[in-house]
């Protein structure tokens, strides 16, 4: 896992971790002092999986479940590929938008983040995934 502190504000980058990998890079981050819960870009571990997550962890790091009516806090990108109808999991991907996320999966397709810089020639919107209620 890796932390990051920018000016435009802190990354999460998670890559295959699971909840004791979440937790441990937690614990580090409370002991060294780093802020939780201020994120302005977290990556969602191994594909949406699942097995990688849950409710307390992302409580966590991410903070309490928000109304539905909230503005989005921050961005998050799942890396999966395109012809996967399991990834990544719809259940993975409201539990983030419930903490804040604005969701954006990759499919197969390469993605930006570029956090409030001019855009780049070429490029254009990623689409946010929506609330899924089934």
């Amino acid at each position: 896992m890796l932390y990051g502190s920018f000016e435009k504000g802190n990354v999460l980058l998670t890559g295959d971790a699971g909840i004791n990998g979440l937790t441990w890079a937690a614990n580090m981050a409370d002991s060294l002092g780093l802020p939780l819960q201020q994120f302005s870009f977290v990556q969602i571990p191994h594909h949406g999986s699942r097995r990688n997550v849950g409710p307390t962890i992302l409580t966590r790091l991410l903070g309490n479940k928000q109304q539905e009516s909230d503005p989005t806090r921050f961005a998050t990108f799942v890396s999966a590929p395109k012809d996967d109808e399991q990834h990544p999991r719809r259940i993975v991907l409201n539990a983030f938008k419930r903490r804040g996320a604005r969701a954006i999966a990759t499919q197969g397709s390469s993605k930006i983040h570029y956090g409030d810089f001019p855009k780049r020639d070429g490029y254009s919107e990623a689409e946010v995934l929506p609330f899924y209620t089934q």
